[in-house]
């Protein structure tokens, strides 16, 4: 940490590299499941596998780039040479197909790009002349960066990749028309809703009491077909199948649709005749269309990678502009093993033991809150996404909005509030943020606020997790160690943040999403229970809670060490 008044132009330069460091990564993290599922088609399983190999470079960057930046190279041109060679590697990922080519990318990236996430909070740390005061200044504006790229690929997505109503109804058309086993699916099946809200689809066998149906549970099922009997007094409605996917006005004409399609005399122009009249008068429900417009833009999601290369190249050439960060020549030992020495003691101990499990929940935000957030289409939500656009990013950046907020207000109470106050407000923010999504639905009626309401709540919660835990961490870091190791300290906790916690939590993130797979009665295959899924990192963070409160030292005031 150097002494003086921070510079204008030291300010500018220091923050133009946290603006580019994240508008890197989050030009792509924040999509990825989606593109990955939705495009490259990739099951949960190889989607938390490639999270988990993404993180691995974290966990080789205590023991390269710590010890590099800290014994041998000037940090800056470390950076700059990596993040060139990170820009070839992250363009390419944007055409892998193959599952496995893409997962050796991946870790080739990670390799590149994860060190400099710490590397560059040390250079940081290193010029500022008050880190309380001033790192949270500069470090606001990679979420800033992170914000600002993620505006632009929504509004890209939003303009160059959003299928029109007739395109949308052209491509459900084709996929429920002309394939014979979907026509004969929606044709003979019924939609039968029974007491308390359940539903079941079947082929109504019997109409007495009880109801007979034979089920199959969809086009996707892996079971035969079976029968079941529903006794008449719990039956509510029944209603064909078809009717399911139509707009109100719309099911009588996608039933002649279906059964003149249906006629085994029809040429393959005649059947396309009758998707080309769907087509100019949709008959089928907005929800239905969602999902050809949710695959389009998953589609288009390959041009974020190639948003994150052009800023990789501007980043590689800006860091040779960066101030001078000489390694600490003087020290001949090994500064990784040194740092770990540090990381021994309290309270870095707690700290980095805690780490992993934050980061694990931390992981299921980013893996599985677009996806989830994607489902929610109020006029409000709309309006959101509107203005920063699709694929979840919309709502999303309202977290990041005040994560603003709150990395602005850092510098006037950390020398106020205890690292432990501050540590604790941050995982009480998770454990809220992963109750809201797991229980809005009987929040919203308990309270009478709409869900997309207090989801939204929730997502902005993301500013007190990342400012009030992750960077109130890497602070405790930089001032528990002493200078000669002081990049590589961050890069072991950055090996925490990013190397383990990710690699474990994007593991559990897919065992968890496969466990929450429920069966869709209705529509056949399987979706997504997100009450399940979320109450996994909700409980988990209220053990992380309580772990701080009990064995996390006590201290007023922060102290720095010298070597």
């Amino acid at each position: 940490m150097t002494t003086g008044r921070l510079t204008v132009g030291l300010y500018g330069r220091l923050s133009l590299m946290m603006f580019l460091q994240y508008a890197i990564w989050g030009a792509w993290l924040p999509l990825l499941w989606s593109f990955l599922s939705g495009y490259r088609g990739f099951d949960p399983a190889q989607i938390g596998t490639l999270f988990a190999v993404g993180a691995v470079g974290a966990i080789v960057a205590p023991f390269i780039a710590g010890q590099i930046a800290d014994r041998y190279f000037r940090t800056e041109v470390f950076l700059g040479i990596s993040h060139l060679i990170g820009a070839l590697l992250v363009w390419q990922l944007a055409t892998l197909e193959g599952y496995w080519s893409f997962l050796v990318f991946s870790l080739a990236y990670s390799l590149i790009y994860s060190p400099t996430l710490a590397l560059t909070n040390s250079l940081a740390f290193h010029h500022l002349p008050d880190r309380d005061r001033h790192f949270g200044w500069v470090r606001v504006w990679g979420t800033v960066g992170w914000i600002a790229v993620g505006f632009g690929i929504g509004n890209w997505l939003a303009h160059e990749y959003t299928l029109t109503p007739e395109e949308a109804t052209r491509r459900v058309a084709e996929e429920r028309v002309l394939d014979a086993k979907e026509r004969d699916r929606l044709l003979t099946f019924s939609r039968i809703t029974l007491t308390e809200g359940r539903e079941v689809v079947g082929r109504i066998v019997s109409e007495g009491d009880p109801l007979r149906l034979e089920v199959d549970g969809g086009s996707e099922a892996e079971e035969g077909p079976r029968n079941v009997e529903i006794p008449a007094r719990e039956v509510v409605t029944v209603s064909p199948l078809y009717e399911s996917i139509a707009k109100e006005d719309g099911a009588e004409r996608l039933r002649r649709a279906l059964e003149r399609a249906s006629a085994s005399d029809l040429s393959d122009e005649e059947r396309q005749s009758i998707v080309d009249g769907l087509s100019a008068d949709p008959p089928f429900a907005t929800a239905v269309l969602a999902g050809p417009r949710e695959a389009e833009h998953a589609r288009g999601m390959q041009d974020a990678f190639r948003l994150s290369a052009i800023l990789g190249l501007v980043m590689g050439l800006f860091c040779f502009f960066l101030p001078r960060t000489p390694p600490a020549r003087e020290e001949a030992g090994n500064a990784t093993f040194e740092a770990l020495g540090e990381v021994k003691r309290q309270p870095l101990l707690t700290l980095f033991l805690l780490a992993v499990p934050i980061s694990c929940i931390h992981q299921f935000y980013f893996v599985h809150t677009a996806p989830f957030l994607g489902q929610f289409q109020s006029t409000f939500a709309t309006r959101v996404n509107d203005i920063f656009g699709v694929g979840g990013i919309g709502l999303m950046t309202i977290g990041q909005a005040v994560e603003i907020l709150v990395l602005a207000g850092i510098p006037f109470v950390a020398k106020k509030l205890s690292r432990k106050t501050l540590l604790a407000t941050g995982i009480v923010a998770y454990a809220a943020r992963m109750a809201i999504f797991a229980y809005h639905a009987p929040l919203s009626d308990a309270t009478g606020i709409p869900s997309v309401v207090l989801l939204m709540i929730g997502v902005g919660l993301h500013g007190f997790c990342f400012g009030c835990f992750i960077f109130v961490a890497f602070m405790v870091v930089d001032e528990e160690t002493t200078p000669d190791v002081r990049a590589s300290a961050q890069s072991l906790f950055n090996l925490v943040i990013v190397g383990i916690g990710i690699i474990v939590g994007s593991m559990i993130a897919g065992k968890v999403a496969e466990w929450a797979k429920v069966r869709d009665e209705l529509l056949g295959g399987e979706i997504t229970d997100y009450t399940r899924l979320f109450s996994v990192p909700m409980w988990a963070s209220v053990a992380c809670l309580v772990a701080l409160l009990v064995f996390y030292p006590g201290r007023s005031r922060p102290a720095t060490r010298e070597p």
